[in-house]
């Protein structure tokens, strides 16, 4: 037995059901033995630390991140600002990156967002093929659900004039027909797929490397365990030999998608691991499904909803002193009907997302669908509803994002038992700032959430908005946007919830709340210490991670 440890000097918040604090905390080969004062959890052969009056809470725990495609994308072309701001800077950026590359491997890169272009649009095909004429190019819009392609990239796709939409996505197209490299949600897959295998088998040296220091910086964030929110079967592969060679630091919960793209229906995944099934840090997750899209996602608004959004994107709009606010209500692509305006699309129908919602948890698997506007998540729900308990069988069925809630759905989640996984830190994203409320919806609805008694994670979606989970407890406390502005402050939660958003709920998301996120005994001894105390809301903008401990090694930092 190695001898024991103790943090002392704390405000120890065990972050479990009953709001527990404590003074001290204990662990002993890796495992919490103790949460209460110096003498009650000390012993001779302590070593102590005095923590100095520092917070102390159960280790993070991001319940969505997509750690393999950051990582993957890491070894590509950022183009993100500052670097890149016009289409120009966007060319260059691709140019440079191409030029270090050998012959006819693929160029990958991520990050750009027309809306803070100067140009205020998406490159096209010529000037993706000005900038790189002689390989295939991939580049990852910042929210991951629309890609461009130039023309050698189409090419490998089979994507040529004659090539149909696929149902739940888009090949965007000149006058002519012929497709002019913007490829959205199920657009992408084709060229996903070219793209992934080789470059997967050309980077993964370097994979392995980027793998090892993106968990370094998890650590140094306080995070102690992810949900991996993608992650096909070839994937998995390599997952697990990160994990034997070392480089997996952070316990990984892996959410199985298609090998097809992650955008198709996964019937193939069924054939494979299902949720809980382990392997030393690796652990497989609820079975992922994309129900919408992003920016633009599956809105359903009536008429007297859509005028007022209008008066309120107007409103907005002189405030700035900007067209910005019209821009991100147009971009949209408004479609009329007779009962009111639809946005975004629709990857499934509902008959389709049932069949596989039920298909999948009869085969034993748990279920997490992305559904970004009310219309993706009341598809969602229903869905759950008509698969009824079964889904209760392994753990809640979650909805990643749920954006854009009513009231009314609101209840109906809370009656069909699903949990949100959410991600406050959106609301710094750039089209935060210029979107207007839409009267009857909340956006990041957390305060109508939690009322409604529905169990809310946090996570961040890296690498769409910040990892660190003190950009996201901010963001859900103090809702302001990259702006300034505070958006919907109706929907702000205290301290106290927003903590336990990114610590108990999301290690229940995560399936792992019987080993982590709550500092109770017989826990693994994931802890992060906070500098300085975290009394009230007010001091969060001055708190930082000290130190880290994952399974009872200091990993980052230091105790006292």
């Amino acid at each position: 037995m190695t001898a024991l440890h103790v943090i002392q000097n704390a405000d120890v918040r065990t972050m479990d059901a009953s709001g527990r604090r404590a003074d001290a905390v204990a662990w002993r080969d890796g495992k919490i033995v103790a949460v209460g004062t110096l003498a009650e959890v000390t012993s001779a052969d302590a070593t102590i630390w005095d923590a100095g009056g520092a917070t102390v809470l159960p280790g993070f725990v991001d319940a969505h991140h997509h750690a393999f495609l950051a990582t993957l994308m890491d070894g590509g072309v950022q183009l993100r600002p500052p670097a890149v701001r016009t289409i120009g800077d966007l060319q260059r950026a691709l140019a440079a990156a191409s030029a270090q590359l050998p012959p006819g491997e693929w160029l990958l890169g991520q990050g750009w967002d027309e809306s803070v272009l100067v140009e205020r649009r998406a490159p096209t095909r010529r000037e993706l093929d000005d900038a790189v004429p002689d390989r295939p190019l991939l580049a990852f819009h910042y929210s991951c659900h629309r890609a461009l392609a130039n023309s050698r990239a189409l090419e490998a796709a089979g994507i040529d004039k004659h090539t149909p939409d696929p149902s739940g996505g888009l090949i965007s197209r000149g006058r002519d027909g012929v497709p002019d490299g913007l490829l959205i949600e199920r657009g992408i897959s084709r060229v996903e797929i070219a793209a992934r295998v080789p470059h997967t088998e050309a980077q993964a040296e370097d994979f392995f490397a980027r793998l090892g220091q993106h968990h370094g910086a998890l650590l140094a964030a306080g995070i102690t365990r992810i949900a991996d929110a993608a992650v096909p079967a070839d994937l998995m592969v390599l997952y697990r030999e990160a994990a034997r060679r070392g480089f997996l630091r952070v316990p990984t919960v892996m959410m199985p998608v298609s090998a097809r793209g992650t955008f198709e229906e996964p019937w193939d995944v069924l054939d494979g691991p299902v949720t809980g099934e382990e392997e030393g840090l690796l652990t497989v997750g609820a079975l992922k499904l994309i129900f919408d899209g992003a920016p633009v996602c599956a809105m359903c608004v009536g008429w007297r909803q859509m005028a007022g959004a209008l008066v309120n994107t107007l409103a907005m709009g002189l405030r700035q002193r900007s067209f910005d606010s019209m821009r991100t209500m147009t971009s949209a692509r408004l479609r009329f009907g007779r009962t009111g305006v639809r946005t975004g699309i629709n990857i499934y129908r509902r008959e389709e997302a049932r069949a596989i919602i039920r298909a999948a948890t009869e085969r034993g698997f748990a279920v997490a669908t992305h559904a970004i506007g009310n219309d993706a998540v009341d598809i969602a729900v229903s869905a759950y509803e008509a698969t009824g308990s079964a889904l209760s069988r392994k753990r809640a069925p979650r909805i990643e994002h749920a954006v854009f809630l009513s009231r009314d759905l609101v209840a109906r989640m809370a009656d069909a038992g699903v949990l949100v996984v959410a991600q406050p830190h959106f609301l710094s994203l750039p089209a935060m700032s210029t979107a207007a409320r839409i009267p009857g919806l909340a956006n990041t609805a957390l305060r109508w959430l939690l009322d409604a008694k529905i169990k809310v994670a946090g996570s961040s979606d890296y690498p769409v908005a910040s990892f660190d989970p003190l950009d996201g407890i901010r963001s859900a406390v103090q809702r302001r946007t990259g702006g300034g502005h505070v958006h919907e402050p109706d929907q702000r939660i205290d301290l106290d919830e927003a903590l336990t958003m990114y610590t108990r709920t999301a290690a229940e998301a995560c399936g792992a709340l019987d080993r982590c996120g709550t500092l109770e005994a017989g826990k693994r001894a994931d802890i992060v210490v906070l500098d300085g105390p975290l009394a009230a809301a007010d001091r969060l903008q001055s708190a930082r991670v000290r130190a880290t401990v994952l399974g009872g090694e200091v990993v980052f930092g230091e105790l006292s």
